[in-house]
């Protein structure tokens, strides 16, 4: 169960090592472990990448993306984003998981997945995933009401950030530094 006594604030990545996520539900359940390489960090504002066809380990068992991604962690914010493109590609669409602040040891990011998830695409286009098993788990996990807010919060911050094309939304193929239901936002 998240609690913001768990923040780990003071830890720093170093450009070019390696580190791996490891993303719960609100029970403590493993939902996903993802290895990264680091990009960049400014102590608040953690970018890394991986590449295509990398595994990633899911609750649902073994997954391979075929997007090139550059992840930005906020550990002030309740979201990350995917930044998504095939190899060779331009952007294909950023994908931001509403998620607890993360937490960042020196080796490993964690976050608590909070279901929510907001697609957008370069057209302009922005998606709210997934309330439907935000609400389920909500009533499972006894979502406190404060929690309920903030998630909800987040999911409406990073569609605006998107529909004012602030960072990180922009299509550059660089990554920038120092910066199942569905319903349009």
């Amino acid at each position: 169960m998240y609690h913001p006594e768990m923040d780990v604030r003071s830890a720093r990545a170093t450009p070019g090592s390696r580190v791996l996520l490891r993303a719960t539900k609100y029970d403590g359940t493993a939902h996903w472990i993802q290895p990264f390489r680091v990009v960049a960090d400014d102590g608040n504002l953690l970018i890394t990448s991986y590449r295509a066809r990398t595994p990633i380990y899911t609750s649902r068992g073994e997954f391979r993306s075929p997007y090139d991604s550059v992840v930005y962690f906020w550990r002030d914010r309740w979201y990350n984003v995917f930044r998504l493109s095939r190899p060779g590609c331009p952007t294909a669409l950023w994908y931001c998981n509403v998620t607890t602040p993360p937490t960042f040891d020196g080796c490993q990011i964690g976050y608590v997945d909070l279901d929510l998830d907001v697609k957008v695409y370069p057209t302009g286009c922005i998606e709210l995933l997934d309330e439907d098993e935000f609400e389920a788990h909500r009533e499972k996990y006894g979502y406190p009401d404060d929690l309920v807010e903030r998630a909800r919060a987040a999911a409406d911050e990073v569609a605006q950030l998107a529909r004012e094309h602030r960072f990180p939304f922009a299509c550059s193929a660089e990554p920038m530094r120092n910066r199942s239901s569905h319903r349009t936002l």
